[in-house]
């Protein structure tokens, strides 16, 4: 009895910190696509040098390309 107790309440803290994670994923989520809209190279700052040099020169070259690369990486789950 002690394990299936265990076990269940082992599973509800599980279900509560993925939701919570994901909860705050999806929010993260949110606020990287706002600000690779506002300043495409700082949403994408988090992902490496290389993605943000590219994204900084293609954002000089116009802001919608810079839009683009940002939105792109920031998919990339990699």
């Amino acid at each position: 009895m002690k394990a299936i107790l265990y076990l269940y309440c082992n599973n509800l803290t599980w279900n509560a910190t993925y939701k919570l994670h994901q909860s705050k994923s999806i929010t993260m989520s949110f606020l990287r696509v706002l600000l690779a809209i506002i300043f495409p190279p700082l949403s994408v700052i988090g992902k490496g040098c290389g993605s943000f040099i590219i994204v900084f020169i293609l954002t000089l070259c116009g802001w919608v390309p810079g839009v683009i690369a940002a939105l792109i990486i920031l998919n990339n789950p990699n």
